[in-house]
């Protein structure tokens, strides 16, 4: 079988392969405000200080099922992009990495709604625009294959 990449798909696949990158990055900024800490003071949490709470004693049994739940959940963040550039980098000549990005783009956005809904940050905000984009990109690298444009594989 005839390997094709040209040079729209092989853009869409760097780019792609970036904004994933990126929401790595944005793990380690704010994702999420949360309870009043000191009066007037909100507290922030980025998703490695929700996966780090995990397995925390408070002494309530709800909070930490709470806190468990929700570092589990919050390992999708990190999974998510991880998965999804994994794809991008080893498989350049097929629609699979496109279609495992449309998925891990969507699970994005659905557990951003999901889990942070009215507590939005910098970070996720960033996160669920990023996750659109790479979203659109997926589909557009999708038709890009259908191009007609010469052969650039080796």
């Amino acid at each position: 079988m005839l390997k094709i990449q040209n040079k729209s798909t092989k853009r869409i696949r760097v780019a792609q392969i970036v904004f994933f990158l990126i929401q790595i990055y944005l793990c380690t900024v704010p994702y999420i405000w949360g309870g009043v800490v000191i009066p007037g003071e909100k507290s922030n949490f980025t998703v490695f200080d929700m996966v780090s709470m995990i397995g925390a004693t408070t002494g309530n049994a709800e909070t930490e099922q709470m806190l468990n739940f929700l570092g589990v959940a919050f390992i999708a963040f990190i999974a998510l992009p991880v998965i999804a550039v994994g794809f991008q980098i080893f498989d350049r000549y097929y629609n699979l990495k496109n279609i495992v990005s449309i998925i891990c783009s969507i699970l994005g956005v659905v557990f951003i709604i999901y889990f942070i809904g009215g507590y939005l940050c910098f970070g996720s905000m960033v996160a669920l625009v990023l996750y659109l984009l790479t979203l659109f990109l997926s589909v557009m690298g999708i038709f890009a294959r259908f191009l007609k444009i010469e052969n650039t594989a080796e």
